[in-house]
């Protein structure tokens, strides 16, 4: 006997651990830099270089990329910078996972706190929040088909949402800019921040088309006496395309873009004056995508020639409920911190946010969380003219997702998306926040598959009790298929004895005729 069979794959959340990590070091003011005075800003980017799956623990190995802007004693440039590469490594408990499981490792820097101890050195104490969703691959090789005449089967369908792609990708983005025609050739950078707007991955034909705003932000050493220190602003669209070759139009696809390394490069410009900036950066991608099928398997099979003995095993088959984006915009007023001198213009605005608790009731998520924002500003104090202050204000955001239960599968990325901060009247700053959520859910549906089918010789004695000739009546739950199966015949049997009869109700009355195949 022979047949077909067909891997069925998906994904099963698993766990999910919100872990805090404390990483602490003291580090050396480089040779070639100036005394520190004072520490005006910092910002940090975890790259998770390891995640090594154990039993019931998991390891996780990185480091985080601190840098630091900094005011120093020279009355020229009074401005310089730091950048430190501070390692970690945890074990994290877990029970349960095993080293096939795997786990999606989200991050939010929850404080950088440092404290000079003397102008050349300084200690750094990060404050890190790790949220660990461990997953395990569910695959199981069922029958779909029987290539065999003597054998009668029985098909079922079920409508499933298959996971078409599940994958990581790294999008490279290299933007060269030019310095606007009123601003100092550049000597070095000091500053640099690169934020990404309305970022967004569409499904094309075989490829995934990835939209967005790029805005990068320089502070830098120019060569002009009168001014040294310069800004320059730049909005440059990213329009890019990632290969996926199983990605059609219609699929489903939930495409997670993270921005990840950034490099930049001062280079000469035509006329051999150092003018051009060149961008090097990634978008870390989580690819899955998903596709609405209705799938067809062998759930029960006979033959008149052996008895046949099926195997099953039970496989949590899912199904989509609900997708939503939503969007929550926020306008919130603080005090400017007066420390000595005023604001004068804000120069750029660093966000990130994170979600404390989410609570599932019948109509959708309540997300929980804060947003937090650093702003950079040129002051009216001639000793320290570029200044930073940070504000944080809490938010509660509600969103729908009808008919969703406690069972269901889900997933909630968060992110800022934009963020804006200017002075007010009052002795205030404005910021407003863009905050998005992007949800997905799955409903699992518990099916026997059979995994394999062997063949015994029958057993007649059992055969021959049952009769030649049957009037029967067809009882709650009963069809063709399971009565031509109960009776050693076959449906087109049944069909040709009654009328070519397609369906049966309960109360029917048939006439079975016993068949015997090859013995």
């Amino acid at each position: 006997m022979e047949f077909n069979k067909k891997d069925f794959y998906g994904i099963a959340s698993k766990d999910r651990k919100r872990v805090q990590i404390t990483i602490d070091q003291d580090c050396n003011v480089p040779d070639t830099k100036p005394d520190v005075e004072k520490m005006i800003q910092t910002k940090g980017i975890v790259q998770v270089q390891e995640t090594e799956m154990m039993v019931d623990r998991i390891r996780m190995k990185g480091e985080l990329k601190f840098q630091g802007l900094y005011g120093t004693s020279d009355p020229r440039t009074f401005l310089e910078s730091l950048e430190y590469s501070l390692p970690f490594e945890e074990y994290i408990h877990i029970d349960g996972v095993i080293p096939a499981d795997y786990v999606k490792v989200r991050y939010t820097i929850d404080d950088i706190n440092t404290v000079l101890i003397n102008s050349r050195k300084l200690s750094i104490r990060v404050l890190l929040t790790f949220i660990l969703q461990v997953n395990e691959e569910m695959k199981e090789e069922a029958i779909v088909d029987i290539y065999d005449e003597d054998v009668s089967t029985l098909k079922k369908e079920i409508q499933v949402t298959d996971l078409i792609v599940n994958k990581k990708d790294i999008a490279r983005l290299k933007e060269e800019l030019v310095l606007p025609a009123n601003k100092a050739n550049l000597y070095e950078i000091l500053w640099s921040q690169i934020d990404m707007e309305n970022l967004q991955g569409k499904i094309g034909d075989h490829v995934i088309e990835i939209q967005g705003t790029m805005h990068v932000f320089l502070l830098y050493l120019g060569e002009d006496d009168q001014m040294p220190v310069q800004y320059a602003r730049w909005e440059v669209p990213v329009a890019t395309e990632m290969e996926c070759y199983e990605c059609a139009p219609g699929m489903v696809g939930r495409i997670g873009l993270t921005l990840g390394s950034q490099q930049l490069e001062v280079r000469p410009d035509a006329d051999g004056e150092e003018r051009v900036i060149s961008v090097d950066a990634t978008l870390d991608c989580d690819i899955k995508i998903y596709e609405d099928q209705t799938l067809s398997y062998v759930d029960d099979g006979y033959t008149m020639r052996a008895k046949l003995i099926p195997e099953y095993k039970i496989f949590d088959f899912e199904t989509l409920i609900g997708k939503n984006q939503a969007i929550m915009k926020t306008v919130k007023n603080f005090p400017i911190k007066q420390e000595p001198g005023k604001l004068l213009q804000v120069l750029t605005v660093k966000g990130s946010c994170s979600v404390d608790d989410v609570e599932v009731t019948e109509q959708g998520l309540k997300a929980e969380g804060v947003w937090m924002a650093d702003v950079l500003y040129l002051s009216t104090d001639d000793q320290m003219p570029v200044m930073s202050d940070s504000y944080m204000e809490p938010f509660s955001f509600f969103i729908e997702a009808k008919g969703l239960t406690g069972e269901d599968d889900y997933q909630l990325d968060v992110r800022l998306d934009q963020m804006t901060a200017v002075p007010t009247e009052g002795n205030e700053i404005e910021i407003k926040a863009a905050v998005v959520f992007d949800f997905i859910s799955f409903r699992k549906k518990k099916q026997r598959v059979m995994t394999d089918i062997r063949e015994e010789p029958l057993d007649y004695d059992s055969i021959q009790k049952i009769p030649g000739i049957v009037g029967y009546i067809v009882k709650e739950g009963d069809s063709l298929w399971s009565i031509a199966k109960n009776y050693f015949t076959t449906v087109e049997s049944i069909q040709e004895q009654n009328g070519g009869v397609e369906e049966v109700n309960p109360g029917d009355r048939l006439l079975i005729v016993k068949e015997m195949g090859n013995q």
